[in-house]
């Protein structure tokens, strides 16, 4: 028995480029589209420095959403973001071998956190929002494991430079919070949301 599709009331849209995101939403059985923001991330976080992790993440995700539902006023954009830090330094995508091995250093050993934010805007306006967040203790890794881990998963799309629903779940000795968290989409909270306002139901009628 294959996955059964659920189609919402009003048309849904994932304002990410995230495969793994689209996954787990894909994993719902909702039917959605997906659609990019054409948001300047790097120019907006400078405006965000004196902001909290919660705060720009929040607003980082209704930026991207907003960008969406300007041009799709009558369906529901979901929009998210997610940060990784240790001690209020936050860990981005690290693009190259050499930042993510410097990221995976840092971390070693230590107990970072993963904060993702969601919300959804309809007619360009938020509807909803939520920030949940994730605790992870990275085991002792030696230069060896790092660069090991980073040819195999190669996360350097990842903030944090893990994959944690890929290999990257074998680098920590203690998780606190949800898997979806930890991969920048919580999605209990969400279908909570999309339940509350009547967009879908698993009853035909």
């Amino acid at each position: 028995m294959g996955i059964i599709s659920i189609k919402p009331k009003v048309p849904i849209i994932l304002a990410s480029a995230s495969k793994i995101r689209s996954e787990i939403l894909k994993n719902t059985g909702l039917l959605f589209s997906v659609k990019i923001s054409d948001v300047n991330e790097d120019e907006l976080k400078k405006k965000l420095l004196n902001k909290s992790i919660q705060e720009e993440a929040k607003i980082l995700a209704c930026e991207k959403a907003s960008n969406i539902s300007q041009k799709n006023p009558n369906e529901y954009i979901i929009g998210a973001d997610q940060i990784c830090s240790l001690n209020n330094k936050i860990y981005s995508k690290p693009i190259t071998m050499d930042n993510a091995i410097q990221q995976l250093t840092d971390l070693s050993g230590k107990t970072h956190k993963q904060t993702s934010a969601i919300c959804l805007y309809y007619k360009n306006e938020l509807v909803w929002s939520y920030v949940e967040e994730a605790l992870l203790t990275m085991h002792e890794l030696d230069n060896s494991e790092i660069t090991r881990y980073l040819e195999l998963d190669k996360p350097l799309n990842s903030c944090g430079s893990y994959k944690y629903e890929s290999l990257g779940c074998h680098l920590f000795s203690k998780v606190t919070g949800q898997s979806e968290t930890i991969q920048g989409f919580p999605i209990i909270p969400l279908l909570a949301q999309l339940r509350k306002n009547k967009l879908y139901s698993l009853i035909k009628k």
